[in-house]
């Protein structure tokens, strides 16, 4: 009876070295993805410029370089314009809120010092005296003294460290967007040159698959353009009904700016809604702030619901792996692990397409792949 199966043996190490090579580049990945990421950023620029460039080189007669130089240049000022406007806009708006704050400060302030003076008031502090001198509260406030003692350090360094985080976030923006616009400039420039070396090292079979991958990710990446703009636009469109409801002033204007910024991730219309309740309970106007504090949970829920639904029309993908996905994705990158997530589905689902799954398991147990 032969107790060394030596098939077995050999499928079980073919199978362990997959594993290993999945697992190192999962890895190297994971680990590796905030220094590789503007380099990724830049190889989907220099991609996005490619029919731009091609067009300046075709038409235009433009040796490579210039063309890549012209259509980079474009980008960024388009970019800049964009980043311009919105930046003015907000610093312009901010400007009238802290205005508006500083009068409502002052209000606030002398309501607070005429509720002071008043008789009520002084009734209650007396009253308060009265309860407070029959109780044993030397104890109680020695101990809420040493409390606060010992928060203000926490809230200083607290504050520090968000202060120190802050400025420091634009040096660092900065010197990233100088290395991506020079990364995606040679890139494009040399993007003929390096889809020439890759086709010759490259062997048809897995070009092929490549290309597949490559065309199925551009799809799955219009394709959550196109979902998150729906979205966003179906949650101005919740968002301008429920103000109308509870009769909100300026209600398509603040449904709009509302769709705009839920464009953004994470962000969302929590970043109106909350401190527009605030506001309004601030200012005595509880029928407002009780309607937006229902209607904030009807938007979120709307969009939560829909939210698998419109990804997997737009990128062509099941929905519950959709969102199994970007639960992940959010888990292990955060912010950006939603796109991560979309497009780790995207390239399993294509894969398994081609058949890489199946030349795998070929692979696996008789240590060759399998031909078509």
């Amino acid at each position: 009876m032969r107790i060394f199966n030596a098939i077995l043996v050999h499928r079980i190490f073919r199978a362990l070295w997959i594993a290993f090579i999945i697992a190192t580049i999962f890895a190297l990945f994971y680990y590796g993805f905030s220094i590789i990421y503007p380099f990724l950023i830049a190889w989907l620029l220099a991609y996005i410029m490619n029919p731009l460039v091609r067009f300046l080189e075709k038409k235009g007669r433009l040796p490579r370089g210039l063309a890549v130089l012209i259509a980079l240049l474009f980008i960024v000022i388009i970019i800049s314009l964009i980043i311009f406007v919105f930046a003015t806009k907000i610093i312009s708006e901010s400007s009238h809120i802290i205005e508006l704050l500083q009068e409502k400060m002052a209000v606030w302030m002398n309501w607070l010092n005429d509720y002071f003076l008043s008789d009520s008031f002084q009734q209650l502090f007396l009253e308060i005296s009265t309860v407070l001198d029959s109780l044993d509260v030397e104890s109680s406030l020695s101990q809420i003294t040493s409390t606060i003692g010992s928060a203000g350090p926490t809230i200083v360094a607290y504050l520090f460290t968000f202060l120190k985080s802050f400025f420091l976030f634009f040096p660092k923006l900065a010197l990233n967007s100088i290395i991506i616009t020079v990364a995606a400039f040679f890139i494009s420039k040399q993007w003929n040159t390096i889809a020439a070396k890759l086709k010759s090292v490259i062997p048809n079979r897995i070009r092929s698959s490549i290309c597949t991958v490559a065309r199925d990710l551009q799809h799955a990446v219009f394709g959550y353009l196109k979902g998150h703009l729906i979205l966003s636009s179906i949650t101005a469109f919740v968002f301008f009904i429920g103000l109308l409801i509870i009769g909100a002033p300026y209600a398509f204007t603040i449904a709009i700016i509302g769709g705009i910024v839920d464009l953004i991730p994470v962000v969302g219309i929590p970043a109106i809604i909350v401190p527009w309740v605030v506001y309004a309970f601030f200012e005595g106007n509880n029928l407002l702030g009780t309607g937006l504090l229902i209607l904030w949970p009807i938007i979120l829920v709307t969009r939560h619901a829909l939210e698998p639904k419109v990804y997997s029309s737009s990128i062509g993908l099941n929905p519950l792996l959709l969102l199994i996905f970007l639960f992940a994705g959010l888990k292990l990158f955060g912010v950006v692990g939603i796109f991560i997530g979309i497009l780790s589905l995207v390239v399993l689902t294509t894969l398994q397409k081609v058949g890489v799954f199946h030349d795998l398991w070929s692979y696996i147990m008789t240590g060759k792949i399998a031909s078509n």
